[in-house]
């Protein structure tokens, strides 16, 4: 050890804690500059020192057994006898069970039901505890080399536990349900309603954004949505709990402060893409294979049009034939104008024949105009030029 004067101790330890804060400051301002760098970092001393924190947890997990087991044994004959009544009651269930299990195996034979996707999952151990005031996450002995990968979801034995939201060689980070930084679609199963779910750093999360007219019901459970495709449905959560009147909360079913192994799936939900909408045709650029004066393919070009490629005549989308608006017009205007001139010849016509019956050729006036008797004095109806509207331009 270097002798050092008291002097120059005492100066040591003023500087320390200005050196600290400074030291402090500077990682702050490193990972608001780079996070991915912090990031890696972060996971870099997670896998150096779990190993370390793996032989420091496995001591005292087997003394927590020991001591587990000692206690048991002076319990073996209550157990023993509240085992046997399990049991009886058990056996009953059990040939229910059977039955069920057989008459829904029929039913999907008949509906040829098709099964959802097994997940594939790995076990590991929690071995520290990376959370602190503001921040519930775990890690556990598995990695990217085990199949762990960022977004995959964490059971415990009894229900929804978090997410996977960072990864090293030998480790990984779950977040968990009641972090500050959750918030997760759920389903409430009872009331048929949809919420939030969202953390508070307590031991049980919000519900919040639920409908006004739909209020959570007390004790009923909550499982995962599914809404947004970021984690499946129907993992279950816990159960509702009013710790104030209009304050609904989650009671989970994991033992968050105190998970000790946890099963990691991967249940690829963003691999499932959608089918498109019924109905849909995909139309191709009509720049593209369009056929002589723009027509598209396997159409031919009508008179008058230009061949400027805006012409959607004869193309299908979603069993909709479309017709330029101008089109319409036209076809609207000559069907009008057809039926004005068969009511006027119709009239044309009865005139014409009541004027032979009641005039005689001495009673015609001498100085009448040799009039044609099918106009019969009448001017037809002209149809007006129907205003075109601008062409279709071919949006960008």
């Amino acid at each position: 050890m270097i002798p050092v004067s008291i002097q120059a101790r005492q100066a040591l330890d003023k500087l320390l804690l200005p050196f600290m804060l400074l030291i402090a400051v500077g990682v702050i301002l490193l990972g608001q500059a780079d996070r991915n760098l912090t990031h890696a970092a972060r996971m870099l001393v997670a896998d150096v020192l779990s190993p370390i924190w793996s032989l420091i947890a496995e001591p005292g997990e087997r003394v927590a057994a020991a001591v587990a087991e000692i206690r048991g044994i002076n319990h073996l004959a209550e157990e023993n006898a509240s085992l046997r009544a399990e049991n009886e009651t058990l056996r009953g269930w059990y040939d229910v069970a059977v039955s069920l299990t057989q008459e829904n195996q029929t039913l999907k034979n008949n509906l040829r039901w098709m099964p959802d996707p097994v997940p594939s999952f790995v076990t590991g151990r929690v071995i520290a505890d990376a959370g602190g005031l503001y921040s519930h996450a775990v890690l556990i002995g598995a990695g990217p080399q085990s199949g762990v990968r960022v977004g995959n979801v964490a059971l415990a034995a009894d229900g929804f536990a978090g997410r996977v939201t960072e990864t090293g060689q030998r480790s990984a980070r779950i977040l968990l349900i009641n972090d500050l930084s959750s918030r997760i679609p759920v389903t409430l199963e009872a009331s048929h309603g949809s919420a939030i779910m969202t953390g508070d750093n307590s031991s049980s999360p919000r519900l919040m954004y639920y409908a006004q007219d739909n209020h959570p019901i007390e004790g009923e459970r909550v499982v995962t949505s599914g809404q947004a495709n970021l984690l499946p449905a129907g993992l279950p959560i816990g159960v509702v709990h009013y710790a104030r009147a209009g304050q609904p909360v989650v009671t989970p079913y994991a033992r968050l402060d105190h998970l000790s192994i946890l099963r990691i799936f991967d249940f690829e939900v963003a691999s499932i893409d959608a089918p498109d909408a019924p109905g849909r045709v995909p139309l191709a650029p009509l720049h593209a294979g369009a056929g002589p004066n723009g027509a598209l393919p396997g159409t031919s070009a009508r008179d008058g049009d230009s061949g400027d490629g805006t012409t959607l005549s004869g193309a299908t989308l979603g069993g909709v034939i479309g017709i330029r608006p101008h089109e319409r017009d036209e076809k609207s205007m000559s069907k009008a104008s057809n039926q004005t001139d068969n009511t006027d010849e119709t009239q044309d016509s009865d005139d014409t024949a009541h004027a032979r019956q009641g005039a005689t050729p001495d009673a015609q006036a001498p100085d009448a105009p040799n009039a044609d008797p099918s106009l019969s004095g009448r001017k037809k109806a002209q149809s007006p030029s129907p205003a075109y509207p601008p062409p279709f331009t071919e949006r960008g």
